[in-house]
Formats: structure tokens, sequence, C-alpha cells
């Protein structure tokens, strides 16, 4: 049964259907075209470079052979991790919440200084192919394949849920098929990273990311302009206390405050665009070392600009919905997909643009799906079948890459399946994403700042690192789900940029103590307390077990830069190593003293 629902104009071209009370709305041709052409698009640009020469038919073509220039790698790096369940998080965040969630950009400076000085001359130098032979040639090849096993464990977890939860989104509002949405990605996201390689990913990261800007401006400018112009939208939000202040609150068991988010935020930056595959295999793409810093300067804006059109697309929401929201009313049955809905009420009477945001949608997880295949490729060839095979011929090798990248693409819409079928879980599964990294992070400043780090503390940390990981994280998504709480649980995106989190969490800090305030950290100091883990027990655990001071890995790098910064980097990171026990000591303190007279005398001792 159609019904005309609009307060002015006519039926709207995208068709309005209510099922029960959830409003469903239908797209037009005009939109199953655009969004065709995203996917032709995609699948073109792979294809060229699948037929470019002989370049793709080297191990090479898992490295863009080393030759990209400074704007593709900076816009793919911003589009690695500027997912779907981004795009529809932060809005959602900010029409919830308020602004607050903007103080996030304050960690990006030193979240991505610290790659460009630090991390990136390391593996530039040492020409290496995966993030993970560091490891092996500062500790030994047990401690490469931890760090290798664990990373592709949180990106198989992971790109499954960031395929679904667009789709599933999506076909709730609009009833877009799900399994032909999910299909469509999948498979024609595999076939342009199997046969196109990183550089065929790297230009369609670039293509995707004018396509996200593109249906996020639309649907600002739309959206403010039916509200009543950008200071009516500004009025609106100040009188619904949308537009937060600077919350200097040191308690880190508050969700949102200017530390969680700026000081919490430097270490999920760090674990990402610092050690994670998929960035420094685009690091490793550049022609030089300069344009690979370079790149990191020039995402640097490029997240503000994001994050601020996330903000503000959540601003026009509240001016259109105010305190009634889809979600309230019962038009939609969660946060994601009141995104979704907003942007097909706004367009409701141009057809076409509803697909250019699902077109920016799909986007995001295509950008991300097609990071995550060509990473695990990589880091399954360079460091779990070259070793084992250093005979194999470079023909054989490669066709064993497309091979690999064909079988994560199949490997995808399994764990998309899965996903599909883990109900309440599905919240958890993008938790794990977050409680990898910073382990991750832990392990690889453990090798790089702490020259007495042996491989038995390496190991013993990392694993110690993950426990309290998922200790913390697991725990504190069964009380959340034990407790009944009044106010509603938000799916919130952690970071809208490069990671993807997304957890759901209470508008309230809990008031438990000792042990089970744990449960409580704010998700954003999850990074920074499990990469402190790891480099606290893998250095006892290494002054315990024999120092073990650096290997051949330091005849590489000083080989490799004569003028190196060491001192410099030593410098910094000796400041960052005090920093994280510092964090770690205060969280510990906040959490377990929980009377405010005695955590005021710490503080003011402190």
């Amino acid at each position: 049964m159609q019904m005309d629902l609009w307060e002015n104009g006519p039926l709207p071209s995208t068709s309005v259907l209510i099922m029960g009370e959830v409003v469903q709305m239908h797209f037009t041709t005009v939109d199953y075209v655009i969004f065709a052409l995203l996917l032709v698009a995609s699948a073109g640009i792979g294809l060229f470079y699948a037929f470019s020469g002989g370049r793709q038919r080297t191990t090479q073509f898992l490295m863009a052979d080393r030759s990209m220039s400074c704007l593709p790698v900076s816009l793919s790096l911003l589009a690695t991790f500027q997912s779907a369940v981004a795009i529809l998080g932060a809005p959602s965040e900010v029409y919830t919440f308020g602004t607050e969630y903007w103080f996030l950009g304050c960690s990006y400076f030193l979240g991505l200084l610290i790659p460009a000085h630090v991390f990136i001359p390391v593996f530039y130098r040492l020409r290496l192919s995966s993030a993970y032979e560091y490891l092996e040639l500062r500790f030994n090849k047990t401690v490469r394949i931890c760090g290798t096993a664990t990373f592709i464990f949180q990106m198989v977890i992971y790109m499954g849920v960031v395929l679904y939860a667009p789709a599933l989104a999506l076909n709730a509002v609009t009833g877009f098929d799900l399994w032909g949405a999910v299909l469509a990605m999948g498979l024609v996201c595999t076939l342009y990273t199997a046969l196109g390689g990183l550089k065929a990913v790297m230009w369609t990261d670039v293509f995707q990311t004018v396509v996200m800007f593109a249906g996020q401006l639309a649907v600002i400018v739309v959206g403010t302009s039916q509200a009543g112009g950008i200071a009516e939208v500004w009025r609106k939000a100040i009188n619904g206390s949308r537009i937060s202040g600077l919350d200097l609150n040191p308690n880190p068991l508050e969700r949102h405050t200017f530390w969680t988010l700026g000081v919490g935020g430097v270490f999920l930056m760090l674990a990402l665009y610092g050690v994670n595959q998929a960035q420094v295999q685009r690091y490793l793409s550049s022609r030089t070392e300069k344009e690979a810093v370079m790149s990191c300067y020039v995402v640097f804006p490029c997240q503000q600009v994001v994050l601020c059109l996330g903000c503000l697309m959540g601003l026009v929401m509240f001016a259109r919905y105010g305190e009634d929201s889809p979600l309230d009313k019962g038009y939609v049955t969660t946060n994601d997909q009141m995104v979704l809905y907003f942007v097909m009420d706004v367009f409701r009477d141009l057809p076409g643009l509803p697909g250019l945001f699902v077109a920016c949608l799909f986007s995001g997880a295509l950008s991300t799906i097609s990071s995550a295949f060509n990473s695990l490729a990589t880091v399954t060839m360079e460091d779990l079948i070259k070793p084992h095979f250093p005979n194999m011929t470079e023909s054989k090798a490669t066709l064993l890459s497309k091979g690999l990248a064909l079988g994560y693409g199949l490997v995808c819409l399994a764990m998309a399946y899965i996903a599909s079928i883990m109900g309440s879980m599905l919240q958890a599964a993008f938790s794990i994403f977050g409680m990898v990294g910073g382990p991750l992070l832990g392990l690889f400043c453990l090798g790089m700042f702490f020259p007495w780090a042996n491989p038995i503390g390496a190991v013993v940390g990392l694993v110690s690192g993950l426990v309290m990981a998922f200790w913390i994280g697991i725990g504190s998504f069964v009380m959340r789900m034990s407790v009944p709480t009044p106010a509603p649980a938000l799916n919130a995106t952690a970071l809208p940029l490069f990671d993807n989190i997304t957890t759901t969490v209470m508008n309230t800090t809990a008031k438990s103590a000792g042990v089970k305030a744990l449960y409580s950290l704010s998700y954003m100091w999850y990074s920074a307390h499990n990469s402190a883990t790891v480099v606290v027990v893998g250095l006892i655990v290494s002054l315990l077990t024999g120092i073990h001071m650096y290997g051949h890995v330091a005849h590489h790098y000083i080989a490799a830069s004569p003028t190196s910064v060491t001192l410099q980097t030593s410098l910094l990171f000796s400041f960052l190593s005090s920093f994280m026990l510092e964090v770690i000591t205060e969280l510990y303190v906040l959490i377990c003293f929980q009377n405010p007279a005695v955590r005021t005398c710490y503080i003011v001792f402190r």
C-alpha cells in the first residue's frame, strides 16, 4: 500500500511503503542505474590495470610496482578506513549525543605525524613488502608468524561484517535486495582486486573517495536548504544542546571527553596509520620515501573535512527531526538505518540522488574490503608461503597471489553470511577490529623502541595484550547485554576515517568499582590500554628471561639510512613510552579509586 507521508508536494518519486510501524522507501530506475555505474566503473578500473602490461605479471602487482605518487596514496589512505559503517555511524552519533565527537580531530595531528617520521622511515628503508617482515628481522620468525596470524584473524572477521552491515541497513530502509547487494559488491571487489592488484585498488579508492564526498555533500546541501539555511541548522542545534563544549573530565570511564577522544584517539590512529598492513602497503607503494611521508600530511586535512562532513550531516538531521527521531517514532529499528531514512526523506523528490548516496555508502565498503583483500593476500604470500617455498618461480607466485586475493574474496562472502546470523553479536564482531589493533601496535613499539626486549617477551606481551583486550571488550559487551538501561544503545563509530570500529556503548558511565569498572572503560582507550599492556608485560618478561639487544635488523636499517633520524626517533618514543606507561597507570588508579575525594587528592598530588 502506498501512502503520501509528506507534508508538502506530491507523492515522491522514491515510493514509500508502511510495513507495520517501519517505513520502507524504494529506489527508482535512475537510482539503480547510478548504483550500477559505480560497480561497472570500479570493475573497469581493475580490468584496465589487469591488462595494462607485463608489470601486472609479477608479484609486484601487490605493491603497485612501488610507483605511486602522493595524491592517489593519500586518497587511498583516507578511503581505506572511511567505510560505510563510518558514513552511517558518525551522523547518528552527533544527532544523538552532540558534537563532542568532533574533538576526535585533535588526535589526527600526532596520529599522522608520528607514523610519518617514525614508522614510515623504518618500513620504507628496509624495502619491506609486509610490515610483519620487520618482526622477524627484529625478533624471530615465531614473532612474525604470531603478528601475521593476529592480523589475518582481525581482517577476516572484520571484512564480512563491513560488507553485510550497510547492505542490511539499505535493505531495511529501501527494500534493496540484501544478498543481491552483498554478492554484487563482494564479486566486483574480488574481481578488480585479484586482477588489478594494489594499483587497481588505489585508483578505485581515488574514484570512490570522490563519490563519497559527492554523496555526503549532496545530502548536506539539500538538507540544509530544506531546513532553512545553515544559520537555522546551527540555531536548532544550539537550542537542542547538540553543540558540545570542551569536557576536560579525566575519568577514563566517561565515554567521550577531550582526553578520551584527543589522547586515546592518538593510539587508535597509530594502530591504523602506523602499523596496519593495509596502510603500510600504501606507504611502501610510493615512488620515494618523501612522497610516502607527504601522503600522511596530505591526508590530514582530508580527514578533518570528512569528520566535519559527518558532524554537519548529524546537525542537519537534528534540524530536520529535532528530538522526534525516526527511531523513536518506529520508522526505523536501529540508528544505522536512521541515516539512510534521512537521506531517502531529504531526496524524496529528487530521483537519482538517493542512488548517489547509496553509491557513496558502498564506495566506503568497497574501498575498505578491497584493501583488506590485497593486504591479506600480501601478508599470506610474504609471511606464510614464500619463507617455506623460496625457490617458487615468479609466474607461479603471481598466480598464487591472485588466487589468494580471490580466495579471501570468497571468505569475505562467507563471513557476510555468518554476520547475518550473528544477531546481537554483530556489535561484538565490530569491536574485535579495535581490540586487536592495540596489541599489534604494542608489539611494534616494543620492537622499535626498547632494544632489550627479546622474542619471548614479545610473544608473551602480545598474548597478554590480546587476552586483556578480549577480556575487557567481551566482558563489557556481556555486562551491557545483561543490565537493562533506560537510555537507548547506539552504534557509535569509533573512528570514521580509518578503523571502522563500531561498538555498542551506553550514554552514562557505569558506577561499578574494582575490576568490573574495567568493563566500563571508554572504548577510545582500548588501543592505548592494550598496547601499553603489551609493552609493560613484554619488558618485564624480557628482563626475567635475559636481555636481547637488536639483531641484524640494526645493520639493515643503518645501511639503508646512513643519515638516519635514530636519535630523534629515540627521543620521541622515549616520551611516547613514558606517556603509555602514564596512561595505563592513570587508568588503573582512576578505576580502582572510584571515591571522588580519593581521586581528587591523587590528581592534585600528581
